[in-house]
């Protein structure tokens, strides 16, 4: 859905965060300040949930209503609510925080009412990078990087660590990249050209973490290092 402006009635936005974070969900208004004024924030965590209001400004007094758990202690509002600007500020995000929050203000018979879908994402772990196949001259090596946790989708991409740790490159021309698990690249035909530090960077819409792993080439059979 189209982006529009958060001082328009029906005002939508989307907002990506991490666990662990603070969010603060903007609702802004403008209404004569000697109107009484009722505030209220509403989430839908599930199209098939029921609606929550889970804090309110009603009679001069702020209630957290329908929160639940520790939900209440990491609730307030976050700007001068009495000057227009009723924005939720929720500290230590969870990932239960998702949803779909509607900021309800009621002034004098008008009424503002905005939108923000809240999504609240885990960042990649530190992936790990290890290495099949025999380091031989001419023999293929296959590569492989994996993240234990995050969320979907998480992108991968390696790379050739370059000028001790200064810069990175392409990969050797003879690479092959797995198109459909692009945390898999083998290093076809080895020669010496081929030796040296690969990163792999695992990443998804709010961080990314990589590793690192040696190839070398000796005459015997050698184990490349993983870090």
């Amino acid at each position: 859905m189209k982006k529009s402006s958060l001082l328009s009635v029906g005002a939508q936005t989307e907002m990506k965060k991490v666990v662990g974070d603070n969010a603060t969900l903007p609702c802004h208004f403008q209404f004569p300040s000697s109107n009484p004024l009722d505030i209220e924030w509403i989430l839908l965590q599930k199209p098939n949930s029921k609606q929550r209001v889970i804090i309110t400004f009603f009679g001069g007094q702020v209630y957290t209503n329908e929160a639940t758990g520790s939900e209440a202690s990491r609730l307030s509002f976050a700007g001068e609510y009495l000057a227009g600007d009723a924005s939720l500020m929720i500290s230590d995000l969870l990932l239960t925080d998702s949803g779909e929050y509607s900021c309800k203000v009621k002034s004098g018979g008008k009424y503002h009412w905005s939108q923000v879908n809240l999504i609240v994402l885990v960042k990649p772990s530190q992936p790990r990078c290890w290495m099949d196949g025999k380091l031989l001259e001419g023999s293929d090596v296959k590569l492989s990087c994996k993240s234990s946790d995050g969320s979907e989708p998480i992108g991968y991409k390696w790379e050739r660590v370059l000028d001790k740790g200064k810069s990175l490159g392409k990969l050797p021309n003879l690479a092959l990249i797995d198109l459909k698990n692009p945390e898999i690249v083998t290093l076809r035909n080895l020669t010496m050209d081929s030796t040296g530090v690969y990163r792999c960077t695992a990443s998804n819409d709010v961080g990314e973490e990589n590793c690192t792993i040696e190839v070398t080439m000796q005459r015997e059979f050698s184990e490349g290092r993983g870090g």
